[in-house]
């Protein structure tokens, strides 16, 4: 069985570096070919990021236009995987850039799972997730809530790392900065989430605090 896998990925890299070539000679089927070897990924990128299926896909299609404009410049011989995925995560930046919404997140937006879970994080520093699927649900929903209210450069790079599990050389390829520089930015985002978190944590507590004294 793994005889066969190394035999199949010599195969698959000169399958992809053939399409690569027609593709820069001005070969569109080449060049769709090319996209459906590594598509599944662009689409998984910006699904992170937008959660309506038509927004995914419109944005894909953006994606797929810069690389076809691009692949001239493309250097032959270099891997194509991370080369398209500078061009989403670039894309997707943009397009962050240009939604975002400066509004806050306040615990008063929450629903009631979402604000269970801001009570465990207030009394016990952690969401007591083990057995009980809904209050997954509900941490997910909440940690979405808090990234959406980040800066675009802050929520790109946690969703990198945290998300698609990316290591640090390759965020700051994706990037396009140092290594040493994804790594600053990458801690000042979690900063900034944890600030989120606990801005959200003393409204939670305040609130508290009010009905309490209303009784």
């Amino acid at each position: 069985m793994n005889d066969r896998r190394k035999d199949q990925e010599p195969a698959e890299g000169w399958r992809e570096a053939h399409l690569i070539r027609l593709a820069q000679e001005g070969d569109q089927q080449a060049f769709e070919a090319l996209l459906r070897l590594h598509d599944r990924h662009v689409f998984t990128i910006i699904g992170s990021f937008l959660r309506r299926k038509q927004d995914v896909e419109d944005l894909a299609q953006d994606v797929f236009l810069k690389a076809y404009v691009a692949i001239g410049r493309f250097r032959p011989g270099a891997p194509f995987a991370p080369w398209l995925r500078r061009i989403t995560v670039n894309t997707c930046y943009d397009h962050l850039r240009r939604i975002r919404r400066h509004a806050e997140v306040t615990f008063t937006d929450l629903g009631a799972g979402e604000r269970d879970i801001m009570q465990c994080l207030a009394e016990q520093g952690y969401p007591s997730m083990e057995t009980k699927s809904g209050d997954q649900i509900a941490a997910r929903d909440l940690v979405e809530r808090i990234l959406a209210g980040l800066a675009p450069k802050d929520r790109l790079i946690i969703t990198l790392r945290e998300v698609h599990g990316l290591e640090i050389a390759e965020i700051a390829d994706a990037i396009g900065c140092t290594r040493a520089a994804a790594k600053v930015r990458l801690w000042r985002a979690r900063r900034a989430m944890q600030a989120g978190f606990q801005r959200l944590i003393r409204q939670e507590e305040e609130t508290a605090h009010r009905e309490g004294r209303g009784r």
